[in-house]
Protein backbone atom coordinates (compact mmCIF):
# COMPACT_ATOMS: atom_id res chain seq x y z
CA UNK A 1 0.00 0.00 0.00
CA UNK A 2 3.00 2.77 1.03
CA UNK A 3 4.76 2.09 -2.31
CA UNK A 4 1.24 2.40 -4.27
CA UNK A 5 1.17 5.74 -2.36
CA UNK A 6 4.36 6.84 -3.17
CA UNK A 7 4.07 5.97 -6.60
CA UNK A 8 1.23 7.99 -6.96
CA UNK A 9 2.83 10.94 -5.63
CA UNK A 10 5.94 10.75 -8.21
CA UNK A 11 3.20 10.41 -10.59
CA UNK A 12 1.68 13.33 -9.66
CA UNK A 13 4.70 15.48 -8.95
CA UNK A 14 6.03 14.45 -12.00
CA UNK A 15 2.86 15.44 -13.90
CA UNK A 16 3.42 18.90 -12.56
CA UNK A 17 6.43 19.17 -13.97
CA UNK A 18 5.30 18.26 -17.29
CA UNK A 19 2.90 20.75 -16.65
CA UNK A 20 4.98 23.11 -15.37
CA UNK A 21 7.92 23.02 -18.66
CA UNK A 22 4.75 23.06 -20.92
CA UNK A 23 4.87 26.34 -22.81
CA UNK A 24 1.87 28.61 -22.56
CA UNK A 25 -0.07 30.44 -25.32
CA UNK A 26 -1.21 33.78 -23.12
CA UNK A 27 -1.69 37.10 -24.97
CA UNK A 28 2.01 37.89 -25.35
CA UNK A 29 2.48 35.04 -27.45
CA UNK A 30 -0.28 35.32 -29.48
CA UNK A 31 0.89 39.07 -30.32
CA UNK A 32 4.14 38.11 -30.69
CA UNK A 33 2.98 35.39 -33.49
CA UNK A 34 0.86 37.68 -35.04
CA UNK A 35 3.38 40.40 -35.64
CA UNK A 36 5.45 38.16 -36.55
CA UNK A 37 3.25 37.33 -39.96
CA UNK A 38 2.39 40.66 -40.53
CA UNK A 39 6.33 41.09 -40.69
CA UNK A 40 6.64 37.80 -43.35
CA UNK A 41 3.39 39.51 -44.94
CA UNK A 42 4.91 42.99 -45.61
CA UNK A 43 7.91 40.96 -46.66
CA UNK A 44 6.19 39.23 -49.28
CA UNK A 45 4.52 42.36 -50.33
CA UNK A 46 7.92 44.21 -50.62
CA UNK A 47 9.30 41.10 -52.93
CA UNK A 48 8.03 38.18 -54.14
CA UNK A 49 4.47 39.46 -54.56
CA UNK A 50 5.42 42.01 -56.81
CA UNK A 51 7.52 39.30 -58.74
CA UNK A 52 5.45 39.49 -62.73
CA UNK A 53 8.22 37.13 -64.95
CA UNK A 54 11.16 35.04 -64.67
CA UNK A 55 12.96 34.69 -67.98
CA UNK A 56 15.82 32.29 -69.21
CA UNK A 57 18.06 34.05 -70.99
CA UNK A 58 19.48 33.03 -74.33
CA UNK A 59 22.74 33.81 -75.96
CA UNK A 60 22.83 36.82 -77.40
CA UNK A 61 20.42 39.65 -77.47
CA UNK A 62 17.08 39.33 -75.18
CA UNK A 63 14.61 42.25 -75.27
CA UNK A 64 12.17 43.06 -72.81
CA UNK A 65 8.67 45.22 -72.87
CA UNK A 66 5.12 45.42 -74.16
CA UNK A 67 6.33 44.82 -77.97
CA UNK A 68 5.25 41.33 -78.79
CA UNK A 69 8.19 40.66 -80.96
CA UNK A 70 10.15 41.06 -77.69
CA UNK A 71 11.95 38.24 -76.07
CA UNK A 72 10.14 38.68 -72.82
CA UNK A 73 6.82 40.13 -73.48
CA UNK A 74 5.98 42.19 -70.14
CA UNK A 75 1.40 42.41 -71.16
CA UNK A 76 1.47 46.23 -68.88
CA UNK A 77 -0.46 48.83 -71.25
CA UNK A 78 1.86 51.64 -69.94
CA UNK A 79 5.02 50.22 -70.68
CA UNK A 80 7.64 51.15 -73.71
CA UNK A 81 7.17 49.21 -76.62
CA UNK A 82 10.87 47.90 -75.82
CA UNK A 83 12.58 48.87 -72.84
CA UNK A 84 16.07 47.54 -72.86
CA UNK A 85 18.50 44.71 -74.68
CA UNK A 86 20.14 41.75 -72.20
CA UNK A 87 22.99 40.84 -74.52
CA UNK A 88 25.16 37.49 -73.45
CA UNK A 89 28.10 36.38 -74.97
CA UNK A 90 29.61 33.98 -73.06
CA UNK A 91 30.34 34.86 -69.62
CA UNK A 92 29.59 38.78 -70.62
CA UNK A 93 26.40 40.35 -69.39
CA UNK A 94 25.46 43.32 -70.40
CA UNK A 95 22.43 46.19 -70.56
CA UNK A 96 21.13 48.57 -73.65
CA UNK A 97 18.66 50.72 -72.57
CA UNK A 98 16.36 51.55 -75.93
CA UNK A 99 15.89 55.02 -77.39
CA UNK A 100 14.01 57.59 -74.72
CA UNK A 101 13.50 54.99 -72.69
CA UNK A 102 15.19 56.16 -69.00
CA UNK A 103 16.44 53.22 -67.18
CA UNK A 104 18.32 54.49 -63.76
CA UNK A 105 19.56 52.49 -60.61
CA UNK A 106 18.61 52.35 -56.86
CA UNK A 107 20.57 55.48 -56.59
CA UNK A 108 19.09 57.48 -59.66
CA UNK A 109 22.01 57.16 -61.78
CA UNK A 110 20.55 57.17 -65.24
CA UNK A 111 21.94 53.85 -66.97
CA UNK A 112 22.38 53.70 -70.72
CA UNK A 113 24.72 50.90 -71.67
CA UNK A 114 26.28 49.07 -68.84
CA UNK A 115 27.99 45.77 -68.58
CA UNK A 116 26.19 43.77 -65.43
CA UNK A 117 28.55 42.32 -62.91
CA UNK A 118 27.50 38.95 -60.93
CA UNK A 119 28.14 38.92 -57.70
CA UNK A 120 29.62 36.54 -55.61
CA UNK A 121 25.71 34.59 -55.49
CA UNK A 122 25.37 35.12 -59.46
CA UNK A 123 23.05 38.37 -58.95
CA UNK A 124 23.26 41.97 -60.75
CA UNK A 125 22.93 45.14 -59.52
CA UNK A 126 18.89 45.62 -59.74
CA UNK A 127 18.12 48.05 -61.82
CA UNK A 128 14.62 50.18 -62.66
CA UNK A 129 12.36 52.20 -65.12
CA UNK A 130 9.39 53.76 -63.85
CA UNK A 131 6.87 51.02 -61.93
CA UNK A 132 9.38 47.65 -62.58
CA UNK A 133 12.55 46.60 -61.61
CA UNK A 134 14.80 43.70 -62.76
CA UNK A 135 17.89 41.54 -61.78
CA UNK A 136 19.73 39.17 -62.98
CA UNK A 137 20.18 36.03 -61.14
CA UNK A 138 21.88 32.86 -61.12
CA UNK A 139 20.63 29.31 -60.42
CA UNK A 140 23.01 26.42 -61.37
CA UNK A 141 25.27 28.25 -63.77
CA UNK A 142 22.40 29.97 -65.99
CA UNK A 143 20.91 33.46 -65.90
CA UNK A 144 17.94 34.02 -65.82
CA UNK A 145 16.01 38.03 -65.70
CA UNK A 146 13.89 38.15 -62.59
CA UNK A 147 11.15 40.98 -63.18
CA UNK A 148 9.40 42.75 -60.75
CA UNK A 149 5.54 45.23 -60.78
CA UNK A 150 5.42 47.56 -57.96
CA UNK A 151 2.02 48.03 -59.06
CA UNK A 152 1.21 44.15 -60.05
CA UNK A 153 -2.33 43.31 -58.82
CA UNK A 154 -1.51 40.28 -56.65
CA UNK A 155 0.08 42.74 -54.31
CA UNK A 156 -3.63 43.44 -52.61
CA UNK A 157 -5.12 40.30 -54.10
CA UNK A 158 -2.91 38.29 -51.72
CA UNK A 159 -4.61 38.18 -48.49
CA UNK A 160 -2.40 35.88 -46.37
CA UNK A 161 -2.59 31.86 -46.02
CA UNK A 162 -4.73 30.37 -43.33
CA UNK A 163 -2.90 28.99 -40.40
CA UNK A 164 -3.26 26.07 -37.78
CA UNK A 165 -4.57 27.11 -34.08
CA UNK A 166 -1.32 27.58 -32.32
CA UNK A 167 -0.19 24.98 -30.43
CA UNK A 168 2.20 24.57 -27.42
CA UNK A 169 2.95 20.69 -28.13
CA UNK A 170 4.62 22.25 -31.24
CA UNK A 171 6.92 24.39 -28.87
CA UNK A 172 9.56 22.71 -28.40
CA UNK A 173 13.18 22.72 -26.96
CA UNK A 174 16.17 21.60 -29.13
CA UNK A 175 20.05 20.92 -28.84
CA UNK A 176 21.64 22.62 -31.54
CA UNK A 177 24.89 22.01 -32.48
CA UNK A 178 27.69 23.44 -34.81
CA UNK A 179 29.68 21.39 -37.45
CA UNK A 180 33.46 21.84 -37.09
CA UNK A 181 33.07 22.61 -41.26
CA UNK A 182 30.20 23.33 -43.42
CA UNK A 183 28.34 20.81 -44.82
CA UNK A 184 27.72 21.36 -48.45
CA UNK A 185 24.87 19.62 -50.00
CA UNK A 186 22.61 19.34 -52.96
CA UNK A 187 19.02 19.83 -52.44
CA UNK A 188 16.13 19.87 -55.02
CA UNK A 189 14.94 22.97 -55.88
CA UNK A 190 12.41 25.17 -58.14
CA UNK A 191 13.24 25.96 -61.69
CA UNK A 192 16.83 24.82 -61.79
CA UNK A 193 15.72 21.19 -60.27
CA UNK A 194 18.91 21.07 -57.99
CA UNK A 195 21.25 23.51 -55.94
CA UNK A 196 23.84 23.41 -53.38
CA UNK A 197 23.27 24.92 -50.33
CA UNK A 198 25.62 24.67 -47.24
CA UNK A 199 24.60 23.48 -43.51
CA UNK A 200 26.19 25.01 -40.40
CA UNK A 201 25.04 22.62 -37.95
CA UNK A 202 21.91 20.23 -37.07
CA UNK A 203 19.50 20.67 -33.93
CA UNK A 204 17.81 17.79 -32.28
CA UNK A 205 14.55 17.37 -30.35
CA UNK A 206 11.86 14.84 -28.60
CA UNK A 207 8.34 14.77 -29.95
CA UNK A 208 6.06 12.25 -28.46
CA UNK A 209 8.86 10.27 -26.96
CA UNK A 210 10.68 9.78 -30.52
CA UNK A 211 14.21 11.99 -31.13
CA UNK A 212 14.46 13.51 -34.52
CA UNK A 213 17.21 15.73 -36.49
CA UNK A 214 17.10 18.55 -38.85
CA UNK A 215 19.84 20.59 -40.51
CA UNK A 216 20.54 24.21 -40.11
CA UNK A 217 20.93 26.65 -43.01
CA UNK A 218 23.08 30.02 -42.62
CA UNK A 219 21.00 32.26 -40.18
CA UNK A 220 19.63 29.38 -38.71
CA UNK A 221 17.38 29.42 -42.36
CA UNK A 222 15.62 25.91 -42.06
CA UNK A 223 13.67 23.83 -44.47
CA UNK A 224 11.04 21.25 -43.02
CA UNK A 225 9.01 18.60 -44.75
CA UNK A 226 6.55 16.50 -42.82
CA UNK A 227 3.26 14.41 -43.22
CA UNK A 228 0.31 16.87 -43.94
CA UNK A 229 2.93 18.27 -46.98
CA UNK A 230 0.59 17.83 -50.04
CA UNK A 231 -2.81 17.41 -47.88
CA UNK A 232 -2.97 20.22 -45.82
CA UNK A 233 0.29 22.46 -46.27
CA UNK A 234 2.43 23.19 -49.06
CA UNK A 235 3.81 20.16 -51.37
CA UNK A 236 7.22 21.44 -50.96
CA UNK A 237 7.32 22.06 -47.17
CA UNK A 238 7.83 25.11 -45.07
CA UNK A 239 10.31 27.18 -43.46
CA UNK A 240 11.50 28.59 -40.28
CA UNK A 241 14.63 30.59 -38.80
CA UNK A 242 16.06 29.06 -35.93
CA UNK A 243 17.74 31.78 -33.40
CA UNK A 244 21.13 30.23 -33.19
CA UNK A 245 23.44 29.81 -30.14
CA UNK A 246 26.80 31.25 -29.60
CA UNK A 247 28.22 27.95 -28.99
CA UNK A 248 26.89 24.14 -28.92
CA UNK A 249 23.10 24.17 -26.71
CA UNK A 250 19.47 24.29 -25.92
CA UNK A 251 17.19 26.07 -28.24
CA UNK A 252 13.90 26.65 -28.93
CA UNK A 253 12.31 24.90 -31.60
CA UNK A 254 8.90 26.60 -32.21
CA UNK A 255 7.07 25.42 -35.36
CA UNK A 256 4.15 27.70 -34.91
CA UNK A 257 6.42 29.92 -37.21
CA UNK A 258 6.44 27.25 -39.98
CA UNK A 259 6.04 29.71 -43.50
CA UNK A 260 4.84 28.98 -46.71
CA UNK A 261 8.53 28.98 -49.23
CA UNK A 262 7.70 31.47 -52.02
CA UNK A 263 7.13 29.55 -54.10
CA UNK A 264 3.67 28.21 -52.48
CA UNK A 265 2.39 31.99 -53.84
CA UNK A 266 4.40 33.08 -56.83
CA UNK A 267 5.60 30.98 -60.26
CA UNK A 268 8.28 33.32 -60.72
CA UNK A 269 10.57 31.89 -57.71
CA UNK A 270 13.28 29.02 -57.11
CA UNK A 271 12.58 27.91 -53.84
CA UNK A 272 14.21 24.82 -51.95
CA UNK A 273 13.11 21.97 -51.17
CA UNK A 274 13.76 20.13 -47.84
CA UNK A 275 16.27 17.58 -48.28
CA UNK A 276 15.51 13.87 -47.27
CA UNK A 277 16.89 14.12 -43.74
CA UNK A 278 14.65 17.33 -43.20
CA UNK A 279 11.41 15.16 -43.45
CA UNK A 280 10.11 14.28 -40.65
CA UNK A 281 7.78 10.80 -40.89
CA UNK A 282 4.75 13.26 -38.06
CA UNK A 283 2.03 15.48 -38.67
CA UNK A 284 3.08 19.10 -37.48
CA UNK A 285 -0.23 20.97 -37.48
CA UNK A 286 1.23 24.26 -36.89
CA UNK A 287 1.97 27.26 -39.04
CA UNK A 288 0.67 28.36 -42.16
CA UNK A 289 -1.67 26.36 -44.17
CA UNK A 290 -1.79 25.67 -48.02
CA UNK A 291 -5.43 27.50 -48.25
CA UNK A 292 -5.53 30.94 -49.02
CA UNK A 293 -7.98 33.61 -47.31
CA UNK A 294 -8.60 34.98 -50.66
CA UNK A 295 -9.11 33.81 -54.26
CA UNK A 296 -5.71 32.42 -55.89
CA UNK A 297 -3.42 35.25 -57.26
CA UNK A 298 -3.24 35.68 -61.07
CA UNK A 299 -0.13 36.87 -62.18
Amino acid sequence: MRILQVLIIVIVLTSCKNNDNRFVIDDNYRSEIKTFFDTKMEERKGDYLQLIALYKLDTGENTFGKNEKNSLVLKIDALPETIGNMIMKGDSLSLVANQDVIIKTKGDSIITKTPLALNQYGSSLKLYHDRLSWQIITRSNQQYLRVWDSKNPGIEAFKGFEKFDLNSNFILEGEFSYYDKEKSEVVKAKVDGKRSINFIGKVSFNYQNETYMLEVGADGFTMVGDITNGDTTYGGGRYFYLDLPKQNGLVKIDFNKLYNPPCAFSEFTTCLYPPRQNQLPVKVLAGETISLLNQPIQN
